[in-house]
């Protein structure tokens, strides 16, 4: 199992001290290998941090509203199951303009829109630049609290996650994954291949 080791920061992210990562499998007949980087952190009592970027100039961005097919979209995706003793996960998916899809269940089969869980939103930009695009995207412990039922503090814990890159009907067709996966039925939704995050206390 592939292992990402992070950060909880006590009051302020300093995001040049949080380790960055590039995705390294282009899944499924991908027609485009786009260079694509995560970095992932928490702030402790706060929520989940998380920053993304990638090349890809030939953007698609029709989705509009919350919980649209933003993976058709230019769209950049994580996927964490906050819990070590839980298998529900959560999965945030993001399109190139900052419209997000969210959802919470044990597989892709039984997914529920986070809404109808929580009005706890999370906080989501996005940059697009000549050389690519970028977002970033905050999880509040309150949304991962009441989604779970139960107390979540982002703190020290070792948890499961994967970091993707898609777009289903963009110019080039691509999947891309931080996780090596296995067959198209389940797509990302892979929960048994995710990678080990430990997320520790800085020295």
């Amino acid at each position: 199992m592939k292992q990402y080791n992070t950060f909880v920061f006590e009051n302020e992210i300093n995001w040049q001290e949080v380790p960055e990562e590039k995705l390294g499998y282009f899944l499924w007949d991908s027609a485009a290998e786009y260079n694509v980087y995560f970095r992932m952190c928490f702030l402790k009592g706060e929520g989940i941090a998380l920053r993304m970027r990638c090349d890809e100039t030939k953007l698609r961005a029709v989705g509009k509203v919350r919980d649209d097919r933003v993976w058709e979209d230019s769209c950049m995706e994580m996927f964490i199951c906050p819990f070590e003793d839980r298998q529900e996960y959560v999965n945030f998916e993001i399109n190139c303009k900052g419209v997000y899809l969210s959802q919470f269940g044990a597989s892709r089969a039984d997914r529920v829109f986070i809404k109808e869980l929580t009005d706890v939103e999370a906080h989501v930009t996005t940059e697009i630049t000549d050389d690519g695009w970028s977002l970033e995207l905050f999880v509040p412990c309150k949304l991962i609290s009441e989604v779970y039922a139960q107390e979540f503090k982002a703190d020290k814990c070792t948890i499961k996650g994967n970091f993707t890159k898609c777009g289903d009907l963009t110019e080039y067709t691509h999947y891309i994954s931080y996780s090596k996966l296995a067959g198209l039925d389940a797509g990302f939704h892979n929960p048994q291949y995710f990678s080990k995050i430990m997320v520790d206390e800085r020295n």
